[in-house]
């Protein structure tokens, strides 16, 4: 199989040529550091997301709370990630960086809060 990938490890943004069968098969060209093949096996084998979001929250003035992962997780789980959140809801306040779950989706990754939200009376 052949497939190209623009590398986003670094500002280079080198297009990677990949060949493979299997990871251990794969050969690659076109990248400029050892961090791009990296990035290109895993993309061809394991991709990986940040994942963002938003879950609802009560008690501000502002009706959702933008989340996020505090890592990338598989893409295969994006969607059951985005399903996940429909039924998350807070209480304001929360704070930026706050965790919202430890080990979202059983992936190591942490959900957190990416705005400070102050209760309605604050």
């Amino acid at each position: 199989m052949k497939r190209t990938v623009t590398c986003t490890v670094c500002p280079n943004g080198c297009e990677i040529g990949i060949e493979y069968n299997t990871k251990e098969d794969a050969v690659l060209n076109g990248y400029g550091c050892k961090r791009g093949v990296s990035y290109a096996l895993d993309e061809c084998f394991e991709p990986k997301r940040t994942f963002t979001s938003s879950v609802k929250i009560s008690g501000s003035d502002r009706r959702v709370l933008p989340v996020r992962t505090t890592k990338p997780i598989p893409k295969s789980i994006l969607m059951k990630a985005a399903k996940e959140v429909e039924g998350i809801s807070l209480k304001a306040p929360i704070k930026c960086g706050e965790v919202i779950e430890n080990d979202f989706l059983n992936t190591k990754a942490k959900l957190i809060a990416t705005m400070t939200l102050e209760g309605e009376n604050a």
